[in-house]
């Protein structure tokens, strides 16, 4: 746990994929050389590899208690091997952080791909139920449309989202949990959704500031900082790759302007960092010290 003034953020991880070669970004071998300095030993791993983290945010705040991006989820099949019909205890390791499912008032997803909205929903009885049975969800009206199926046709099919509407969305909004939000949200006096769109259609971000103190929850803007150094890295899918260049020159902005602390969804251990400039020029990323 640590704490952005005076909020406090845990995280209950579901898995990590380890031994990803770094050359799987896209980028050059010089760009990884140019960067090694600051991208070890946390985002630059033995063999030179990285990890990819999915893990679920508890934010507690305002009196209030917060989950962002939800993860996978268990027993849904998934095209990827490593996603497929998952048993892993995360409700248990949620649990462990002294937050109870049933404490929870909101729910966020970043956007709604599979990794990010699953512990939406769980399976009791051959029925797909709330996970979180007290809590408002909060789904991006835009990115809800995207994913609906009366929509599908207007973009491309992926098809690791085969069936996440119908397991993971759908019965949050059949239960009345659901509340349809736009891009630009105030939640509470320390938190407020802000668009971050490109990754999917209505992808957006959760802005924490408190006491002086300033926290992005970033979900896949990025997956790895080099993709900050260099943001024409197109590493993963992306509806809008304008829209994902111009959300990541912002969070540069952002971090470097207001030393605000970016928290994306996928990083490995400290999981979150700031931009800095050295010499007045050359960009690195500095891992939360904790």
């Amino acid at each position: 746990m640590f704490s952005v003034g005076k909020a406090e953020i845990d995280s209950a991880l579901e898995l990590e994929l380890t031994g990803r070669p770094i050359a799987w970004l896209g980028t050059t071998p010089e760009l990884i050389e140019a960067n090694r300095w600051w991208m070890a030993p946390h985002f630059l791993q033995d063999g030179d590899s990285w990890s990819l983290n999915f893990r679920s945010w508890i934010v507690r705040v305002d009196d209030k208690v917060i989950v962002i991006d939800p993860c996978n989820g268990n027993d849904r099949p998934n095209p990827m091997p490593m996603f497929d019909m998952l048993d892993i205890p995360f409700l248990e390791r949620f649990e462990a952080t002294g937050t109870r499912v049933e404490d929870v008032d909101y729910v966020f997803c970043t956007h709604l791909h599979h990794d990010h909205c699953g512990w939406n929903t769980m399976l009791r009885g051959g029925r797909w139920v709330p996970t979180f049975p007290n809590a408002r969800y909060l789904f991006v009206k835009r990115e809800y449309e995207r994913w609906h199926p009366d929509h599908a046709h207007r973009f491309q099919h992926l098809p690791y989202q085969d069936g996440v509407y119908e397991r993971s969305i759908a019965p949050v909004v059949q239960a009345g949990l659901a509340d349809l939000i736009l891009d630009t949200h105030r939640l509470t006096p320390a938190l407020r959704i802000e668009p971050g769109r490109g990754h999917t259609d209505g992808h957006c971000m959760m802005h924490l500031s408190s006491d002086g103190e300033e926290a992005m929850f970033c979900g896949d803007a990025f997956h790895h900082p080099l993709q900050l150094i260099d943001t024409s890295i197109r590493f993963g899918d992306h509806d809008d790759w304008d829209a994902v260049v111009d959300t990541r020159r912002r969070l540069v902005r952002y971090s470097l302007e207001r030393n605000m602390l970016l928290i994306p969804a996928h990083l490995p251990f400290p999981h979150a960092g700031w931009m800095r400039k050295r010499d007045g020029q050359s960009l690195s990323f500095e891992a939360l010290q904790r």
